[in-house]
């Protein structure tokens, strides 16, 4: 009777995520939801809040105790979902004082082909339309005095989704034959084009009153822990685990440094490690190349099963979408069309100069190519993709985790080169990028509860991430608006305790591929959740 009626609140719960979240919707594959937009007024909020309420209350009303292990697993999840999402609308209150919440995006209706194009034009059109009155309607929602960061940076973001509407997804729609459609086409993206240039002119009047009070505090930082990632610790101790972690990376990168070029320092090896790299040409048949080798070694070492022969396609980064290195860009769980995943590779610009192409191509070296392939394809988020497909209810494929989610790939750098993947130069790679999201996590907790400013937590990046002075910079105010960026770093050492403590119970039946077989067979959960269903015996804390 239980299963029954969580089924039916599950059920529930979804359609009206998807109802209040319909982009989110669309981007899974349930392309019914097409063509909509969230309604960002206040009176949406309260009627969410109510609706929230009640699921909480249907769930409260289940015996725990009397579900089987899916439905334990769809209960909590639902039980975490419930309170996050309240969370997010009664205390973070983000939708206040953060714009970026509000940027508009039609890149999924011309990324993928799941229906003709002029039917994906049409939808597109009817978002578009759509875009003005939404604006208008965030922009009421924002607090007269905004925090900085968070505003310059959205400014930034919503003048390349300008650049988008005004240039590159002209080329895309322009291929429609139906000239009618296409003056439709032409309206709706010049007034959502139009509106957005409003919206960032409002934003840059208000730079002038804007202040750098961006911090969530103390009780929203443990809250955002315990909703989104079910862990309930004092922030003291998560801090003191990730200020530990960062000083192991640290020693650990010393003895890698040594191995890779013995007598060398650190920033001498990361320059030697930087010119070996493809040719602009090689970059992507290369990269192809080396996904086949990460994967072999995967099936040879028995350490996590491959469930499909369908290889992700390395391509260049379209145009439109050349803001980040490399990343991959798998379909939703419940796409039935247009079921191709894209492992991106910004390539060179034609117009840059030998010495551009140079110094782009060097963030390419093959150790850091190959760390971050296994981060975004083997066995990181692709194959979690493909694992994610098979998760046994709709709740688990839908309502995932930040921290596991990142955490999985993140996890995957340092346990390949655990299994043997690669040499001493593929371990200082794998450790200069842990070590960055060490110091994401350092900092996100200390700007947001200890009163770190941008401006030490750009040399705390420079000091331990080993970064220039802009990207360090820019990882800092990713901070303000991105707390949650601690979650790299925090789900990879809550797989790592839980890989130790699995060990511990299995004993001699313990095995690599069984562990991490069962973990990504519950989806993307919150990790102390995956932990709860697979542990007989109680251990000693998830960290």
């Amino acid at each position: 009777m239980a299963s029954t009626e969580l089924g039916t609140i599950s059920s529930r719960y979804l359609r009206s995520l998807y109802e209040s979240y319909p982009e989110m919707a669309s981007y899974l594959g349930l392309h019914e939801y097409d063509g909509r937009i969230s309604d960002p007024s206040e009176s949406a909020r309260r009627a969410r809040i109510t609706e929230l309420e009640g699921f909480r209350e249907s769930l409260a009303r289940l015996d725990p105790a009397h579900l089987a292990s899916n439905d334990l697993l769809d209960y909590e999840l639902l039980r975490s979902n419930v309170e996050s999402e309240l969370y997010r609308l009664r205390d973070l209150r983000s939708f206040e004082w953060n714009p970026l919440i509000y940027q508009v995006d039609v890149s999924e209706y011309t990324k993928r082909s799941y229906a003709p194009l002029p039917e994906r034009v049409r939808r597109m059109v009817s978002y578009l339309g759509q875009v003005p009155d939404y604006l208008a309607e965030s922009f009421r929602n924002l607090r007269d005095q905004l925090p900085r960061h968070p505003v310059e940076t959205a400014i930034e973001a919503f003048e390349g989704q300008i650049r988008y509407l005004r240039g590159d997804v002209r080329e895309v729609v322009g291929q429609v034959e139906d000239a009618a459609l296409l003056r439709e086409f032409e309206r709706a993206c010049d007034g959502a084009a139009s509106a957005i240039e409003d919206f960032v002119t409002r934003l840059r009047e208000r730079l002038p009153n804007s202040n750098d009070d961006f911090a969530i505090g103390s009780e929203n930082y443990r809250k955002m822990l315990l909703f989104g990632e079910m862990v309930d610790m004092p922030l003291e101790r998560v801090l003191e685990v990730g200020q530990r972690n960062l000083r192991e990376n640290e020693e650990l990168l010393a003895e890698a440094t040594g191995r890779a070029n013995p007598g060398g320092d650190l920033e001498e090896t990361l320059r030697q490690l930087g010119r070996d790299h493809p040719t602009a040409e090689g970059l992507i048949p290369e990269t192809a190349e080396m996904l086949e080798d990460i994967r072999s070694f995967l099936i040879e070492h028995d350490i996590v099963s491959v469930p499909s022969e369908v290889r992700c396609q390395v391509q260049e980064t379209p145009p439109f979408m050349r803001w980040g290195f490399a990343f991959m860009d798998s379909p939703g769980p419940f796409e039935r069309v247009a079921t191709e995943a894209f492992y991106y590779v910004t390539p060179v610009e034609e117009g840059w100069s030998p010495e551009e192409k140079e110094a782009w191509l060097s963030r390419f070296s093959y150790s850091t190519l190959r760390d971050v392939s296994v981060h975004e394809a083997y066995p990181g988020h692709y194959l979690h993709f493909l694992h994610l497909k098979s998760a046994p209810t709709d709740a688990s494929k839908v309502l995932t985790s930040y921290a596991f989610v990142e955490g999985w790939a993140h996890y995957c750098e340092q346990m390949m080169v655990e299994a043997g993947y690669g040499d001493a130069r593929l371990e200082v790679a794998q450790l200069t990028e842990a070590l960055l999201r060490n110091c994401r996590y350092v900092v996100s907790i200390l700007m947001h509860t200890q009163g770190m400013s941008v401006e030490e937590a750009t040399r705390f990046f420079v000091e331990h991430g080993h970064m220039e002075e802009l990207p360090a910079r820019k990882e800092a105010v990713r901070g303000t608006f991105d707390p949650g960026y601690l979650n790299y770093t925090l789900g990879k050492l809550l797989i790592l305790k839980l890989r130790e403590d699995y060990r511990r119970e299995r004993g001699e039946a313990f095995t690599l591929r069984e562990f991490h077989d069962k973990l990504l067979s519950f989806g993307a959960p919150p990790v102390p959740l995956a932990r709860r269903l697979m542990l007989t015996g109680t251990a000693d804390g998830v960290l």
